[in-house]
């Protein structure tokens, strides 16, 4: 397995596809900074705090990202034919399967790091600060150990989308569906039907990221979202392990 794993992360590390996606986050990133600068210089005061505070804000983007992350480590392996000779080599297919999980999950949480370092390294270094820029972020960590059981679940739901769909673009548009259109379903028809359906709302992986802001008691949410994102994680896995395994590779 390890070989297989040090295999796997060798050919994500060794393409494009990572390091360009990086690159626009960092560019988009230094952008947003810079405006804030100039926004300063004109009379405004944007700080540390609020630029910190923006990471809260777009926790959501995440389960997007893990879109990318999926296509990066499978990288549409049923169209070029390079799963078929996984299999055809003898690799056990439940190696196969948790092997690309664990490089995506890595991949994704390398990835994250940096992003959310650059980022508020460069809010550091250009905004003001204020007395409250410790406590400012004490919160984003929070939100982020909270973000992050969802984000992995929803890593582990793609990885299985990519195996399961035989176009990587199906798997793609399946995921958005989950991460945005499902929950909002629910919520229209818990307001508008029953009750029963906010059960339903409630475990979607994007919901508690909605949330996050108002949150006041982070010990009962993080317990939450590591509940929500270990069951999404574990069916999901469970889910693409039974189905990859029964599959007819052609």
């Amino acid at each position: 397995m390890l070989d297989y794993i040090r295999a796997e992360l060798y050919k994500v590390t060794h393409r494009a596809y990572p390091y360009v996606f990086l690159l626009l986050m960092l560019a988009g990133e230094t952008l947003l900074a810079g405006g804030w600068v100039f926004t300063n210089a004109h009379g405004n005061r944007i700080t540390f705090a609020s630029g910190a505070g923006m990471v809260v804000m777009i926790l959501s983007m995440g389960l997007y990202c893990t879109i990318l992350v999926g296509d990066m480590v499978f990288s549409d392996q049923f169209r070029h034919n390079t799963l078929k000779n996984e299999v055809s080599f003898g690799l056990p297919r439940g190696r196969i399967y948790l092997g690309k999980l664990i490089v995506a999950c890595v991949t994704a949480i390398c990835l994250c790091a940096v992003v959310l370092i650059y980022y508020l390294g460069l809010c550091r270094l250009v905004l003001p600060g204020e007395a409250g820029d410790l406590e400012t972020l004490k919160a984003v960590a929070l939100a982020v150990l909270a973000a992050l059981p969802l984000w992995l679940g929803g890593q582990a739901l793609m990885i299985a989308l990519y195996f399961l769909l035989r176009s990587g673009t199906a798997a793609a548009i399946v995921g958005v569906v989950i991460f945005l259109a499902v929950p909002q379903v629910w919520y229209v028809l818990a307001c508008t039907v029953s009750d029963v359906f906010w059960v339903l709302h409630g475990v979607m992986l994007s919901t508690p990221l909605d949330e996050i802001n108002t949150v006041t008691a982070f010990g009962p949410f993080l317990a939450k979202t590591a509940a929500t994102g270990a069951g999404w994680f574990l069916a999901a896995t469970a889910a693409g392990l039974i189905g990859f395994r029964r599959r007819e590779i052609s």
